[in-house]
């Protein structure tokens, strides 16, 4: 089963563009996601869709790894359908709410969907070579870079083992015969309590254990060399200028259609 924020090698085309080009795209739909008009966002979601098939996922390993946010996907499409309302009547379900959540959802689903592309099909080295290199202007504001890229390569790395931890201890309650579905709501709350602070137990110990390996290492602070050498070929200047041509004609639809 797909953990999300895992890899998966592949030699597909979107595998082997620069880590740079993919961050940067990631970055720009983000932001036009959140900016486009809901026309716009239903046909940016089906490019994504596509890319996504193009780099050789499959949706059955997207939907695993959306899986685990699946509750608040559901959340966020029921707090907007049900008080969505602007007449400021008692909340409800109404059309226009459904149309809002749908919306929000659908947006939601489609940043998530660009996050995990680009974590799907790029190395975490590679991802912490373009972080540190768009991030290297500001080393001349005396802003210390180099930690800054250590910590979001730890947290990429933590990702992973929290979600398997979190299977493991929910096997461990499976095989101790615990069924929610049978439980009270006080065995619930208490289960969920435990998982919470099994969970924090074993991102300390995670930590410390990492801690103590930097050490051994030598680790210190400061600028440090990468094995990871990053550099645009043909084919990544062509991708470029096709994403943004594409990113000018959503442009273009979104400022046309209401």
């Amino acid at each position: 089963m797909y953990r999300a924020g895992t890899f998966i090698s592949g030699e597909s085309f979107v595998h082997r563009l620069d880590a740079r080009l993919k961050l940067a795209a990631v970055v720009s739909l983000s932001v036009f996601i959140i900016w486009a008009k809901p026309l716009t966002i239903l046909f940016m979601g089906g490019c994504l869709f596509c890319a996504v098939l193009s780099a050789k996922i499959t949706l059955r390993t997207l939907g695993q790894a959306i899986k685990p946010l699946l509750f608040f996907i559901v959340l966020i499409f029921l707090a907007h359908a049900l008080f969505s309302r602007n007449d400021g009547s008692f909340p409800g379900i109404s059309a226009s709410g459904m149309r809002e959540g749908f919306v929000v959802t659908w947006r939601f689903l489609l940043l998530i969907t660009a996050a995990l592309l680009l974590t799907m099909t790029t190395m975490p080295a590679q991802i912490i070579a373009a972080l540190k290199y768009f991030l290297r202007p500001l080393k001349h504001l005396r802003v210390p870079v180099d930690d800054i890229v250590v910590m979001i390569m730890l947290a990429l790395r933590m990702m992973p083992f929290l979600l398997w931890q979190k299977d493991k201890i929910e096997k461990a309650q499976l095989a101790r015969a615990y069924d929610w579905r049978r439980s009270s709501l006080k065995r619930r709350v208490g289960a969920f309590l435990s998982l919470i602070i099994a969970l924090l137990l074993g991102l300390f110990r995670r930590a410390d254990e990492l801690a103590l390996a930097m050490e051994a290492r030598n680790y210190a602070r400061g600028e440090r060399s990468s094995f990871v050498v990053l550099k645009m070929k043909p084919a990544d200047y062509r991708t470029a200028f096709v994403f943004a041509v594409m990113l000018l004609i959503f442009m273009a639809l979104n400022y046309y259609l209401r």
